[in-house]
This record gives C-alpha cells, sequence and structure tokens, in this order.
C-alpha cells in the first residue's frame, strides 16, 4: 500500500530498542514493522471479535478463541457470506463473531484469499 507521505514520531530508546527487537524476530525492516503493527491496531479497533495469533505459518487472524478467519472464509465460499452452512461448521462460535470474521475476510482479501486458495490446494491431493 503506497503512502502519500511519510511519517515521523519521536519515541522514548527503550521503545525503539523493544520495537527493533520484535521488527529483528519478525523479519521485517523499521518501515515494514511499524505499517504492520498500525495495521493490525486499526484491524483490532474495527473487528474487536478478531486477534492475531502467531503460528508455524506466520502471523494470522483468528476469532477471539476460535478459529482462523480464513478457515470460516473458506466455509462460506467466495462471496464470503454468512449463511446456515457457515453456521453448523462453526456451531460452537457466535455468529455475530462469525459475521465479523466474514467481514474481515472481505476487507482483507489479499490476506485471506491466497490461505483459502492454499487449504483448497492441500485438500485437492
Amino acid at each position: 500500500m503506497p503512502l502519500p507521505r511519510p511519517l515521523c514520531t519521536r519515541l522514548p530508546i527503550e521503545v525503539e530498542s523493544a520495537l527493533e527487537q520484535h521488527f529483528y524476530e519478525q523479519g521485517w525492516a523499521p518501515s515494514e514493522g511499524l505499517r504492520a503493527i498500525i495495521l493490525e491496531w486499526l484491524a483490532l479497533n474495527r473487528y474487536p471479535k478478531i486477534e492475531f495469533r502467531e503460528t508455524s505459518a506466520g502471523r494470522r487472524s483468528a476469532l477471539r478463541e476460535g478459529p482462523e478467519v480464513w478457515e470460516i472464509a473458506a466455509s462460506a465460499g467466495p462471496s464470503r457470506a454468512m449463511s446456515a452452512a457457515v453456521g453448523q461448521c462453526f456451531a460452537g462460535v457466535r455468529s455475530d463473531a462469525l459475521e465479523e470474521a466474514l467481514s474481515y475476510a472481505r476487507a482483507h482479501r489479499d490476506e485471506i484469499d491466497p490461505l483459502v486458495a492454499r487449504a483448497e490446494r492441500l485438500a485437492a491431493r
């Protein structure tokens, strides 16, 4: 996502050091890391039922104490719309949480669609 202009800020040295350590652990350059953190923070504020988890396959969006968003999106099909089938697939999950996960999936197709496509490829083998 291209930025229209750089954003500068001043941080206490301990915060800068903690960020540098986190970026190093994630394999991020500073700009990439700040962008990722800010985008996650914005998503957490817009979708309060979503969290981000560190997995062996990378950082992924998921419902708090629930399945990953891509799993819910896969059950919904390309429309990423709520249906009885989605509700049945995730019977123990509240419908408002499923709706929020699907809303997130629609808004973040660039993140979710490749995960769904990969799962479909693996299932087809």
